[in-house]
């Protein structure tokens, strides 16, 4: 749940972003995708990437809209979240939003692959949804995993009750990235998932701030979001430069400079595993880095746009 952000009752609110990102006088939409938690009432086990993201596009637009703001918006995607990206991206566009980029939290790309399968399968609850969260039997072992992450600077952040009550769920399968096979039957196969994530749609990507953690716990993110994100904005770089029509008599060396400083340009470390930013310290730093980072996506573009002007 989106509660990861801002915290169930009786937490410190120091411990979650939504605290720091006030101080800096940041506004928070905090989104959670439909799931068989309570609070939801239908119960979508066939939701997609695609869908999700449109979703979340329009409760923003409508938002945004109600109370009268303005300015940009910068969707921050945590965990599976950034598969979301490039779709929300096209959605954003599609209603007007305002959006100068995006910033991955250990966030997956939109690139399958990425994350680990099981030979038997994943598990699944009666009603169909992918089992990451909890049943009558108590936490996943996922979840039992995921809490000691949470709270592995010694100090307990949300304990085993709270956890199971505001924030794990067990989630619509699609919604990973990856093909879905589920009894041997391939309900998403390769190709249906390349589709639904964008893959390979570089120019409806969105440019990627990327704040990654540093420990062993989450080995995956610490090791490979710089270089994964950075790909998809290489490339989307790319796809900007080959759109200028005609192409403009450009300062080629300081183009070249600019791309090849892209992938360390927009990417920033927290110390922790796959939660470094719950607690004081990695929820102050990450706000930190959210705000610089939304500085360096307004300065890439502005830069860009002056390099590629005709």
């Amino acid at each position: 749940m989106a509660r990861v952000f801002y915290g169930h009752p009786g937490s410190r609110a120091e411990d979650f972003l939504d605290f720091w990102l006030e101080l800096r006088d940041l506004g928070l939409i905090a989104l959670s995708y439909p799931s068989d938690h309570r609070a939801f009432r239908r119960r979508l086990t066939d939701l997609t990437v695609t869908d999700w993201a449109n979703a979340a596009a329009a409760m923003t637009a409508k938002i945004v809209k109600a109370r009268g703001l303005c300015g940009p918006i910068v969707p921050i995607g945590w965990s599976m979240a950034g598969r979301a990206f490039r779709a929300f991206n096209v959605a954003a566009r599609r209603l007007d939003l305002k959006v100068s980029g995006f910033i991955a939290l250990a966030a997956t790309p939109p690139m399958p692959g990425m994350g680990r399968t099981e030979p038997e399968g994943e598990p699944f609850t009666a009603e169909g949804f992918w089992r990451t969260g909890n049943d009558d039997t108590g936490l996943s072992a996922r979840s039992e995993s995921f809490l000691r992450d949470i709270n592995w600077r010694g100090t307990e952040i949300i304990d085993a009750a709270a956890y199971a009550a505001y924030y794990v769920v067990n989630t619509p399968i699609r919604l990973r990235g990856e093909p879905d096979q589920r009894g041997g039957l391939d309900r998403n196969s390769l190709l249906n998932t390349i589709a639904d994530l964008g893959t390979f749609a570089y120019p409806e990507h969105p440019f990627t701030g990327v704040i990654a953690p540093t420990h062993i716990a989450d080995a995956r993110h610490a090791l490979t979001d710089q270089a994964t994100w950075g790909f998809l904005n290489s490339q989307k770089f790319f796809s900007e430069y080959s759109a200028a029509k005609p192409i403009p008599a450009l300062d080629w060396s300081q183009l070249r400079d600019l791309a090849s400083q892209i992938p360390t340009r927009l990417c920033r470390y927290v110390e922790g595993g796959h939660f470094f930013f719950l607690g004081r310290d990695g929820a102050a730093q990450t706000t930190s880095h959210i705000q610089d980072l939304c500085k360096q996506l307004d300065e890439l573009q502005v830069t860009m746009g002056r390099l590629l002007a005709p």
